[in-house]
Protein backbone atom coordinates (compact mmCIF):
# COMPACT_ATOMS: atom_id res chain seq x y z
CA UNK A 1 0.00 0.00 0.00
CA UNK A 2 1.43 3.34 -0.94
CA UNK A 3 1.90 6.25 1.40
CA UNK A 4 -0.95 8.21 -0.12
CA UNK A 5 -3.40 5.31 -0.01
CA UNK A 6 -2.79 5.33 3.73
CA UNK A 7 -4.10 8.89 3.75
CA UNK A 8 -7.44 7.62 2.52
CA UNK A 9 -7.73 5.69 5.76
CA UNK A 10 -6.72 8.67 7.89
CA UNK A 11 -3.12 7.69 8.57
CA UNK A 12 -1.73 11.11 7.73
CA UNK A 13 1.20 10.98 10.17
CA UNK A 14 3.19 8.72 7.81
CA UNK A 15 2.49 10.73 4.71
CA UNK A 16 5.19 13.35 4.99
CA UNK A 17 8.56 14.17 6.45
CA UNK A 18 9.66 17.54 7.83
CA UNK A 19 11.27 19.69 5.15
CA UNK A 20 13.68 21.15 7.68
CA UNK A 21 16.66 21.10 5.32
CA UNK A 22 15.19 23.88 3.20
CA UNK A 23 15.83 27.42 4.48
CA UNK A 24 13.00 29.94 4.30
CA UNK A 25 12.37 31.56 0.94
CA UNK A 26 13.05 35.17 1.83
CA UNK A 27 10.79 37.77 0.29
CA UNK A 28 11.91 41.33 -0.33
CA UNK A 29 8.63 42.39 1.34
CA UNK A 30 9.76 41.32 4.82
CA UNK A 31 7.58 38.21 4.86
CA UNK A 32 8.87 34.76 3.98
CA UNK A 33 7.30 31.37 3.39
CA UNK A 34 8.66 27.84 3.52
CA UNK A 35 7.32 24.32 3.19
CA UNK A 36 7.41 22.23 6.38
CA UNK A 37 6.67 18.80 4.89
CA UNK A 38 7.65 16.68 1.89
CA UNK A 39 6.50 13.22 0.72
CA UNK A 40 8.48 10.33 2.17
CA UNK A 41 8.95 8.88 -1.32
CA UNK A 42 10.60 12.12 -2.47
CA UNK A 43 12.88 12.78 0.51
CA UNK A 44 15.91 12.52 -1.81
CA UNK A 45 14.50 15.07 -4.26
CA UNK A 46 15.72 18.59 -3.42
CA UNK A 47 12.77 20.12 -5.27
CA UNK A 48 10.35 18.44 -2.87
CA UNK A 49 11.91 20.34 0.05
CA UNK A 50 11.10 23.68 -1.59
CA UNK A 51 7.95 23.00 -3.61
CA UNK A 52 4.84 20.84 -3.41
CA UNK A 53 5.88 18.09 -5.83
CA UNK A 54 3.74 14.97 -6.01
CA UNK A 55 2.00 12.31 -8.07
CA UNK A 56 -1.44 11.34 -6.78
CA UNK A 57 -4.06 8.86 -7.99
CA UNK A 58 -7.58 10.19 -8.54
CA UNK A 59 -9.65 10.32 -5.37
CA UNK A 60 -6.70 11.14 -3.08
CA UNK A 61 -6.56 13.81 -0.36
CA UNK A 62 -3.26 15.17 0.99
CA UNK A 63 -2.27 17.94 3.41
CA UNK A 64 0.95 19.95 3.45
CA UNK A 65 2.03 22.31 6.24
CA UNK A 66 3.91 25.54 5.59
CA UNK A 67 5.21 28.43 7.67
CA UNK A 68 4.94 32.18 7.13
CA UNK A 69 7.28 34.56 8.99
CA UNK A 70 6.72 38.29 9.43
CA UNK A 71 9.90 40.38 9.41
CA UNK A 72 8.27 43.60 8.24
CA UNK A 73 8.94 45.34 11.56
CA UNK A 74 5.24 45.68 12.33
CA UNK A 75 2.19 43.55 12.92
CA UNK A 76 0.84 42.28 9.59
CA UNK A 77 -2.40 40.81 8.35
CA UNK A 78 -1.43 37.98 6.02
CA UNK A 79 -3.85 36.60 3.46
CA UNK A 80 -3.13 33.02 2.31
CA UNK A 81 -4.61 31.40 -0.80
CA UNK A 82 -3.90 29.32 -3.90
CA UNK A 83 -3.35 30.92 -7.30
CA UNK A 84 -3.13 29.58 -10.84
CA UNK A 85 0.22 28.95 -12.55
CA UNK A 86 1.53 27.38 -15.74
CA UNK A 87 4.75 26.65 -17.61
CA UNK A 88 4.97 28.87 -20.67
CA UNK A 89 7.87 28.10 -23.01
CA UNK A 90 10.91 30.30 -22.53
CA UNK A 91 9.21 32.13 -19.66
CA UNK A 92 9.30 28.98 -17.54
CA UNK A 93 7.05 28.83 -14.49
CA UNK A 94 4.58 31.72 -14.67
CA UNK A 95 1.70 32.67 -12.38
CA UNK A 96 -1.46 34.70 -12.71
CA UNK A 97 -2.30 37.79 -10.68
CA UNK A 98 -4.13 37.30 -7.42
CA UNK A 99 -6.22 34.25 -6.69
CA UNK A 100 -6.69 33.32 -10.34
CA UNK A 101 -8.34 29.93 -10.74
CA UNK A 102 -7.32 26.87 -12.73
CA UNK A 103 -8.17 23.19 -12.36
CA UNK A 104 -5.56 22.56 -9.65
CA UNK A 105 -6.53 25.57 -7.52
CA UNK A 106 -10.13 24.34 -7.56
CA UNK A 107 -8.87 21.24 -5.72
CA UNK A 108 -6.88 23.26 -3.15
CA UNK A 109 -7.95 24.73 0.18
CA UNK A 110 -5.61 26.93 2.24
CA UNK A 111 -6.28 27.48 5.94
CA UNK A 112 -6.39 29.86 7.59
CA UNK A 113 -7.33 32.19 4.77
CA UNK A 114 -6.24 35.22 6.83
CA UNK A 115 -4.20 35.61 10.00
CA UNK A 116 -2.61 38.43 11.99
CA UNK A 117 1.10 37.77 12.55
CA UNK A 118 3.04 39.87 15.08
CA UNK A 119 6.32 41.50 14.12
CA UNK A 120 9.06 38.87 14.19
CA UNK A 121 6.50 36.10 14.60
CA UNK A 122 5.55 33.09 12.52
CA UNK A 123 2.39 31.17 11.80
CA UNK A 124 1.65 27.78 10.28
CA UNK A 125 -0.75 27.24 7.42
CA UNK A 126 -2.16 24.13 5.81
CA UNK A 127 -2.89 23.46 2.16
CA UNK A 128 -5.20 20.54 1.39
CA UNK A 129 -5.40 19.07 -2.10
CA UNK A 130 -8.37 16.86 -2.92
CA UNK A 131 -8.01 15.18 -6.32
CA UNK A 132 -11.41 14.31 -7.83
CA UNK A 133 -12.09 10.67 -8.61
CA UNK A 134 -12.62 11.56 -12.28
CA UNK A 135 -9.44 13.67 -12.67
CA UNK A 136 -7.54 13.04 -15.89
CA UNK A 137 -3.87 12.03 -15.91
CA UNK A 138 -1.76 15.17 -16.41
CA UNK A 139 0.57 17.49 -14.52
CA UNK A 140 -0.89 20.72 -13.18
CA UNK A 141 0.63 23.83 -11.59
CA UNK A 142 -0.30 26.39 -8.93
CA UNK A 143 1.19 28.56 -6.17
CA UNK A 144 0.35 28.80 -2.47
CA UNK A 145 0.57 32.52 -1.72
CA UNK A 146 1.09 34.58 1.45
CA UNK A 147 0.13 38.21 0.79
CA UNK A 148 0.26 41.48 2.72
CA UNK A 149 -1.11 44.89 1.82
CA UNK A 150 1.25 47.81 2.34
CA UNK A 151 0.22 51.11 3.87
CA UNK A 152 -1.21 53.60 1.35
CA UNK A 153 1.41 55.93 -0.09
CA UNK A 154 1.08 59.31 -1.73
CA UNK A 155 -2.09 59.56 -3.75
CA UNK A 156 -3.71 56.82 -1.69
CA UNK A 157 -2.04 54.03 -3.69
CA UNK A 158 -1.12 50.94 -1.67
CA UNK A 159 1.14 48.07 -2.68
CA UNK A 160 0.39 44.37 -2.44
CA UNK A 161 3.35 42.08 -1.77
CA UNK A 162 3.37 38.29 -1.76
CA UNK A 163 5.64 35.27 -1.53
CA UNK A 164 4.72 31.75 -2.53
CA UNK A 165 5.42 28.03 -2.79
CA UNK A 166 5.11 26.39 -6.20
CA UNK A 167 2.94 23.30 -6.64
CA UNK A 168 3.66 20.66 -9.30
CA UNK A 169 0.94 18.02 -9.10
CA UNK A 170 0.81 15.03 -11.43
CA UNK A 171 -2.29 12.84 -11.45
CA UNK A 172 -1.94 9.15 -12.22
CA UNK A 173 -1.58 5.67 -10.79
CA UNK A 174 1.56 4.39 -9.08
CA UNK A 175 4.59 6.65 -9.03
CA UNK A 176 3.43 8.58 -12.07
CA UNK A 177 5.39 9.39 -15.20
CA UNK A 178 9.17 9.48 -14.70
CA UNK A 179 11.27 12.61 -14.86
CA UNK A 180 13.77 12.42 -17.72
CA UNK A 181 15.61 14.69 -20.10
CA UNK A 182 18.54 14.91 -22.49
CA UNK A 183 21.27 17.52 -22.87
CA UNK A 184 21.40 18.50 -26.54
CA UNK A 185 23.60 21.53 -27.24
CA UNK A 186 26.13 23.93 -25.75
CA UNK A 187 26.34 27.49 -27.03
CA UNK A 188 29.09 29.98 -26.21
CA UNK A 189 28.12 33.61 -25.91
CA UNK A 190 28.70 36.95 -24.23
CA UNK A 191 26.37 38.65 -21.79
CA UNK A 192 25.41 42.30 -22.15
CA UNK A 193 28.42 43.14 -19.97
CA UNK A 194 30.76 41.15 -22.23
CA UNK A 195 31.34 38.29 -19.79
CA UNK A 196 31.47 34.77 -21.29
CA UNK A 197 28.58 32.39 -20.73
CA UNK A 198 27.52 28.93 -21.83
CA UNK A 199 23.90 28.13 -22.67
CA UNK A 200 22.89 24.47 -22.48
CA UNK A 201 19.95 23.07 -24.44
CA UNK A 202 17.69 20.64 -22.58
CA UNK A 203 14.89 18.46 -24.01
CA UNK A 204 12.30 17.30 -21.48
CA UNK A 205 11.66 13.72 -22.61
CA UNK A 206 9.86 12.65 -19.42
CA UNK A 207 6.40 13.18 -18.03
CA UNK A 208 7.16 15.76 -15.30
CA UNK A 209 8.19 19.39 -15.36
CA UNK A 210 11.88 20.14 -14.91
CA UNK A 211 13.59 22.82 -12.81
CA UNK A 212 17.10 22.41 -14.19
CA UNK A 213 20.39 23.61 -12.75
CA UNK A 214 23.76 23.09 -14.39
CA UNK A 215 27.49 22.97 -13.73
CA UNK A 216 29.96 23.85 -16.48
CA UNK A 217 33.64 22.91 -16.27
CA UNK A 218 36.00 24.23 -18.95
CA UNK A 219 39.15 22.27 -19.79
CA UNK A 220 41.65 22.00 -22.63
CA UNK A 221 41.80 25.76 -23.10
CA UNK A 222 44.66 27.79 -24.58
CA UNK A 223 47.94 26.43 -23.25
CA UNK A 224 46.08 23.47 -21.72
CA UNK A 225 44.49 25.56 -18.97
CA UNK A 226 41.27 24.69 -17.15
CA UNK A 227 38.69 26.80 -15.34
CA UNK A 228 36.93 26.26 -12.03
CA UNK A 229 33.38 24.85 -12.26
CA UNK A 230 30.59 27.41 -12.54
CA UNK A 231 26.89 26.91 -11.85
CA UNK A 232 23.61 28.34 -13.08
CA UNK A 233 19.90 27.57 -13.26
CA UNK A 234 17.11 27.84 -15.79
CA UNK A 235 13.35 28.23 -15.87
CA UNK A 236 10.90 25.37 -15.60
CA UNK A 237 10.52 23.15 -18.69
CA UNK A 238 7.18 21.45 -19.32
CA UNK A 239 6.98 17.79 -20.44
CA UNK A 240 7.58 17.37 -24.16
CA UNK A 241 9.19 20.79 -24.59
CA UNK A 242 12.71 22.21 -24.65
CA UNK A 243 14.48 24.89 -22.64
CA UNK A 244 17.88 26.21 -21.71
CA UNK A 245 20.16 26.76 -18.74
CA UNK A 246 22.67 29.61 -18.93
CA UNK A 247 25.84 29.55 -16.82
CA UNK A 248 27.84 32.77 -16.39
CA UNK A 249 31.62 32.43 -16.37
CA UNK A 250 34.64 34.44 -15.23
CA UNK A 251 35.07 37.59 -17.31
CA UNK A 252 38.85 37.02 -17.45
CA UNK A 253 38.62 33.75 -19.37
CA UNK A 254 40.25 33.71 -22.83
CA UNK A 255 38.06 33.01 -25.86
CA UNK A 256 39.22 29.43 -26.29
CA UNK A 257 38.71 26.97 -27.80
CA UNK A 258 37.58 24.98 -24.77
CA UNK A 259 36.02 21.64 -23.98
CA UNK A 260 32.90 22.39 -21.96
CA UNK A 261 31.89 19.55 -19.64
CA UNK A 262 28.31 20.02 -18.47
CA UNK A 263 26.16 18.38 -15.81
CA UNK A 264 22.45 19.22 -15.74
CA UNK A 265 20.33 18.22 -12.74
CA UNK A 266 16.62 18.37 -12.02
CA UNK A 267 15.34 16.71 -8.89
CA UNK A 268 17.04 13.31 -8.60
CA UNK A 269 17.99 13.05 -12.29
CA UNK A 270 21.36 14.20 -13.71
CA UNK A 271 22.71 14.09 -17.25
CA UNK A 272 26.29 14.74 -18.36
CA UNK A 273 27.78 15.77 -21.67
CA UNK A 274 30.52 17.79 -23.32
CA UNK A 275 31.04 20.00 -26.34
CA UNK A 276 33.58 22.32 -27.92
CA UNK A 277 33.07 26.06 -27.43
CA UNK A 278 34.84 29.26 -28.43
CA UNK A 279 33.54 32.52 -27.04
CA UNK A 280 32.76 35.17 -29.67
CA UNK A 281 33.76 38.81 -29.33
CA UNK A 282 30.08 39.59 -28.74
CA UNK A 283 26.68 37.99 -29.09
CA UNK A 284 26.23 34.26 -29.50
CA UNK A 285 28.18 31.60 -31.40
CA UNK A 286 26.62 28.68 -33.24
CA UNK A 287 25.20 25.93 -31.05
CA UNK A 288 27.37 22.83 -30.77
CA UNK A 289 25.99 19.32 -30.35
CA UNK A 290 26.72 17.66 -27.03
CA UNK A 291 28.42 14.29 -26.73
CA UNK A 292 26.32 12.71 -24.01
CA UNK A 293 27.86 10.69 -21.19
CA UNK A 294 25.90 7.76 -19.91
CA UNK A 295 25.05 7.85 -16.23
CA UNK A 296 24.89 4.03 -16.17
CA UNK A 297 27.51 1.29 -16.24
CA UNK A 298 29.88 1.61 -19.22
CA UNK A 299 29.33 -0.95 -22.00
CA UNK A 300 32.87 -2.31 -21.75
CA UNK A 301 32.23 -3.40 -18.18
CA UNK A 302 29.22 -5.44 -19.28
CA UNK A 303 31.35 -7.05 -22.01
CA UNK A 304 33.99 -8.04 -19.46
CA UNK A 305 31.32 -9.40 -17.09
CA UNK A 306 29.76 -11.44 -19.91
CA UNK A 307 33.16 -12.85 -20.89
CA UNK A 308 33.88 -13.87 -17.30
CA UNK A 309 30.48 -15.57 -16.98
CA UNK A 310 31.05 -17.51 -20.21
CA UNK A 311 34.55 -18.55 -19.09
CA UNK A 312 33.24 -19.78 -15.74
CA UNK A 313 30.46 -21.73 -17.45
CA UNK A 314 32.97 -23.42 -19.80
CA UNK A 315 35.30 -24.25 -16.90
CA UNK A 316 32.44 -25.74 -14.88
CA UNK A 317 31.38 -27.88 -17.85
CA UNK A 318 34.91 -29.24 -18.29
CA UNK A 319 35.19 -30.09 -14.58
CA UNK A 320 31.87 -31.95 -14.61
CA UNK A 321 32.87 -33.93 -17.71
CA UNK A 322 36.21 -34.84 -16.12
CA UNK A 323 34.50 -36.12 -12.98
CA UNK A 324 32.05 -38.13 -15.08
CA UNK A 325 34.89 -39.86 -16.94
CA UNK A 326 36.75 -40.61 -13.68
CA UNK A 327 33.69 -42.21 -12.12
CA UNK A 328 33.25 -44.57 -15.08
Amino acid sequence: MSVFLLLLFGVSVSSAIPAVAQPPLDGSTGISIRLLEAPVALEGDPRALSYIVDNLPPGTLIDRKFEVTNDTGAEATVRMYAGAADIAGADGFVFEDGAAVNELTSWMTVTPSEVVVPSGGSTEGLVSISVPSDATEAERYAVVWAEVNGAPGSGGISTVSRVGIRAYLSVGAGNGPPEDFSVTTVTAGRSTTGAPEVTIGVDNTGGRALDPSATVTLSGGPGGISAAPATGSGGSIAPGTSGTVTVALDAALPAGPWTAGVTVTSGRVSRDGSGQVTFPDSGTADAQQVSASSGGTPVWIWIVVAAVVVALAVALTLVLRSRARTST
